[in-house]
């Protein structure tokens, strides 16, 4: 999955709630003469500060709510101009509206008129540069996310490709005047019989003019296994391997092979630890 197509998470459920009671202090004193110890003991203070919180925290939320769903379909890498337009109607102008109907709202729960208050003046603008900072903060925060999540599909593609051995795909082969290319995992053996062949899974046998050391060092460890001095096996063609005398083994392979596949003593701890890969 590409970072583009990789949702943002925000687990800032934290953030919101001491942003909104920040908010909701700041506009609660704005204006007042009192200091902060002052309102600590004025009750009127604190019930003032829980309806500016909940405000707040509704107004906080909403801006959540609207980014994570324009996150889904308007990505802003791959639509910048309408995810601005968006983000300015749905996370920014509209909670906007929706801060002053809810002032209006709570002004004349308490019998004001909000025309004749000083909210308009004093804390109506904190609301909205709040709003603002706060659209400002998720922009932020999802180009920081998208460039950290960038930066470990880079960093785990290379440790991938480090530890993902090199080899050849494709093996080509002659036959009479055509050369065959054949893929790797079509051939289940290398061996030695005179001259050097390979053995395909549908029995075909091919002379190939390399030597073993030298098709060895062209395929990675994890795929095909040097058995002895006369074979190297794919493990795809390991059938399965019986213990010998003095700590040897032997291996049956398909398509079975002409002669006894012994693996010495001094590779078999090898040969295990390579087949339960």
């Amino acid at each position: 999955m590409s970072a583009t197509e990789k949702q943002i998470i925000y687990n800032d459920l934290y953030f919101r709630i001491i942003a909104a009671l920040i908010s909701a202090h700041i506009i609660v004193v704005i204006g007042e003469d009192e200091t902060f110890f002052h309102l600590l003991v004025d009750k009127d203070y604190y019930r003032a500060l829980s309806f500016s919180f909940i405000i707040a925290f509704l107004l906080v939320n909403l801006v959540y709510w609207v980014t994570r769903r324009l996150d889904k379909k308007n990505d802003w890498k791959q639509h910048k101009i309408r995810r601005l337009v968006l983000q300015f109607f749905f996370a920014f102008f509209l909670p906007s509206i929706a801060a002053f109907l809810l002032a209006y709202g709570y002004f004349k729960a308490f019998g004001y008129d909000i025309w004749h208050t000083w909210y308009l003046r004093y804390d109506y603008p904190v609301i909205v540069l709040m709003l603002l900072i706060l659209n400002i903060y998720y922009l932020s925060f999802y180009f920081y996310r998208k460039w950290q999540i960038t930066e470990t599909m880079i960093a785990d593609q290379a440790i991938t490709n480090k530890e993902q051995p090199k080899g050849k795909a494709v093996f080509v082969v002659q036959k009479g005047a055509k050369n065959i290319p054949l893929q790797i995992d079509t051939i289940c053996y290398f061996f030695h019989d005179g001259y050097n062949f390979l053995r395909t899974f549908d029995r075909e046998d091919f002379i190939i003019p390399q030597s073993l050391d030298e098709v060895q060092s062209q395929f990675n460890d994890k795929q095909f296994f040097r058995v002895n001095r006369k074979m190297i096996v794919n493990f795809s063609a390991c059938q399965h391997y019986e213990p010998l005398e003095f700590g040897k083994l032997e291996l049956f392979v398909t398509p079975p092979a002409k002669e006894q596949i012994v693996i010495s003593q001094k590779r078999a701890t090898a040969f295990k630890e390579w087949i339960e890969q």
